[in-house]
């Protein structure tokens, strides 16, 4: 059953029904290249039902940690991101760097993460208080995750990020990630729509403590919750989606068109102005 949690905000003219499915729960991620403890959806994906839909769609305005947002950037500044960055990502992998210089790369990101932020502000009236770090990744086509460790050289599947380290009661606090579609064909975002505090409830109710660390805290949920329903969203090219991935369990895969998958990812402390109560 979908619980109440993370809900969808869509700003997108290209999203339709047809773009976000669901999954019965969590599978070992196959192949050599996975990390041990890799857990990747249930390849059982069907349409969401009114009912679901209904828990994703509650209506009234919530907060921005509480919620993905979808959105578009226009289609003259996908092509001018594509033209601009794609040729300075030459040589670029999932375990290596690209050939060329950094510099010009870092500049081109940084023009693509200026029409980003540009369109959030525009579709959403989501503001930008502090720019933080952002890069370009290449992966290849027919991933089931692209959660790569490059220390450890494997896959993760699903799991939280932890690059500000808050504790597990203030991972709302966290800067949200934008990731967008660079390429030329979809990729997907994989997410359990619980933030972190659902999450160490749910295993309280089971009776189970609350591990210390986020990687063990997904180990944990997962192996007391292995039905819990993941959720998969498509992204087309020149789609983008916001969401605390510190805090919401979540992976990527991408195409199964032979095409090099390219996404760029920009960490902001970003604001929404919420509508006032009504009188």
């Amino acid at each position: 059953m979908l619980l109440p949690g993370i809900t969808l905000s869509v700003l997108s003219d290209l999203f339709g029904p047809s773009d976000i499915m669901i999954s019965s729960g969590v599978r070992p991620l196959p192949g050599p290249a996975a990390a041990e403890s890799a857990l990747v959806p249930r390849d059982d994906w069907r349409p969401l039902t009114d009912d679901e839909f209904a828990v994703l769609s509650p209506g009234a305005p919530v907060p921005l940690y509480d919620r993905m947002t979808l959105v578009d950037l226009d289609p003259g500044d996908l092509e001018r991101s594509q033209r601009r960055l794609l040729p300075l990502l030459a040589g670029a992998s999932e375990s290596r760097e690209p050939t060329g210089p950094a510099e010009p790369r870092k500049a081109a990101i940084r023009e693509v993460c200026d029409r980003l932020l540009a369109t959030l502000a525009r579709r959403g009236g989501i503001t930008c208080e502090t720019v933080g770090p952002a890069d370009a990744v290449v992966h290849r086509p027919g991933r089931l995750s692209t959660a790569y460790n490059y220390d450890r050289r494997f896959f993760m599947g699903l799991h939280l990020d932890n690059h500000q380290d808050h504790a597990l009661t203030e991972r709302h606090l966290a800067y949200p990630l934008t990731v967008v579609n660079l390429g030329f064909a979809d990729r997907y975002v994989h997410f359990v729509n619980l933030r972190v505090t659902a999450l160490c409830a749910m295993l309280r109710e089971a009776g189970h403590g609350i591990p210390a660390t986020t990687h063990a805290l997904k180990n944990a949920f997962f192996a007391a919750h292995p039905s819990c329903p993941v959720l998969r969203v498509r992204l087309r090219p020149g789609q983008a989606y916001l969401v605390n991935t510190q805090d919401v369990l979540h992976d990527g895969a991408t195409n199964d068109r032979g095409l090099p998958d390219v996404s760029l990812l920009s960490a902001n402390a970003l604001s929404v102005a919420e509508p006032s109560p009504a009188r």
